[in-house]
């Protein structure tokens, strides 16, 4: 079965020309797993996990983890947000 990308490798493309230090990450192996709200910025009403709490079970599956800005599909930050990226503990650089 073919995977099928929907917009995915131009959105990281996006960040990369928004943020060299995202570039950097991808050069060192990381892989972009998801936008999230810092702990303070996140709204009371929303039941999703936090850039802490995805961070730290990341960790514990065994990645190591970099927190970067975060982006919208437009290319501006998103201040209440960190990109989380992640790469297996012990895993080659590419």
């Amino acid at each position: 079965m073919a995977v099928v990308d929907f917009g995915r490798k131009a959105y990281i493309d996006l960040m990369v020309s928004k943020d060299p230090a995202i570039g950097r990450l991808i050069d060192e192996g990381y892989e972009f797993v998801t936008n999230a709200f810092t702990p303070a910025a996140m709204p009371p009403e929303v039941q999703i996990k936090d850039a802490e709490t995805v961070t730290s079970e990341l960790r514990r599956q065994g990645y190591l983890i970099e927190l970067c800005a975060a982006y919208n599909e437009a290319g501006d930050p998103i201040s209440r947000m960190q990109s989380v990226w992640r790469r297996r503990r012990g895993a080659p650089k590419p």
